[in-house]
């Protein structure tokens, strides 16, 4: 049997499994409880579902569901026809600096001023490295929970590619070199399923779920999950891809292909 596969933004398809899961936790009238209340934020129908449950009870049982299941991520990125072809074959590969030089080469050569500050690139791709302005990149891969949220919340990924190449081109050359970066590849969203317990520990990359735990804190993913399922309890029309959730996974090795679902080109819509 084949886990379920969880999408952040189709509530309609996770929200009754979960709420299998949760209802037996909280008294029968609790959602009556939250349509009187009427909150206006997701965290506020989250915080009143958990005054009235037993909030280890809660935590245990989401995570048993999430561990359960695979988890869609997705990553967005401009890429050529090669590149295509090589995430299918080795999926998707934690970022290194010097790799980057072929494709901020690529786009950049098409500037007036390139043969003028041509010389300085490898000088600003260890500056902006490891050590440097986006140096905490370096051997990760980075997947976001919401669709929704990476094609219409922070799109720039899309629009622009790596967050390491707009650095580089802006030291040499601007946003003049920035902008280069819009005219190269072709801008994709690849979907991954990512078992639950990898997303979960993507999710911790400092600190683990024990650790959230023991804080006092909801882990990550689990409370998104939750706040958008009471908020939906409280006004059964939400949905959850109008978040556009900021909530990402830190991977520091390969996401292998095996777990790939989609590399979709992006419209723009």
């Amino acid at each position: 049997m084949q886990p379920l596969m969880i999408c952040f933004d189709d509530i309609d398809g996770w929200a009754q499994p979960l709420s299998g899961v949760l209802l037996p936790l909280a008294p029968p009238d609790i959602q009556s409880r939250l349509q009187i209340a009427s909150p206006d934020y997701i965290e506020d129908a989250r915080d009143i579902f958990l005054r009235f449950t037993v909030t280890d009870s809660v935590i245990d049982a989401m995570l048993v569901w999430l561990r359960s299941a695979t988890i869609a991520g997705y990553h967005g990125t401009r890429l050529a026809v090669s590149d295509v072809d090589s995430i299918k074959s080795n999926g998707l590969i934690p970022l290194k600096a010097t790799s980057r030089r072929e494709r901020i080469s690529r786009a950049l050569s098409r500037h007036p001023k390139w043969a003028e500050v041509a010389h300085r690139l490898d000088d600003a791709i260890s500056e902006v490295g490891p050590g440097g302005a986006v140096g905490n990149r370096e051997g990760q891969v980075h997947l976001t929970l919401s669709h929704a949220g990476l094609t219409s919340g922070f799109n720039h990924y899309l629009t622009h590619g790596a967050e390491f190449d707009w650095h580089v081109a802006s030291e040499l050359l601007g946003e003049e070199g920035k902008e280069l970066l819009s005219t190269d590849g072709t801008p994709y969203v690849i979907q991954v399923a990512v078992p639950g317990t990898a997303a979960l520990a993507a999710a911790h990359p400092f600190f683990s779920v024990d650790d959230m735990r023991a804080r006092g804190e909801l882990p990550n993913i689990l409370k998104e999950f939750l706040a958008v399922w009471c908020f939906r309890l409280s006004r059964p029309g939400y949905q959850s891809r109008n978040l556009k959730l900021d909530c990402g996974m830190m991977f520091k090795s390969q996401v292998p292909p095996q777990w790939l679902r989609g590399i979709e080109p992006w419209s723009g819509r």
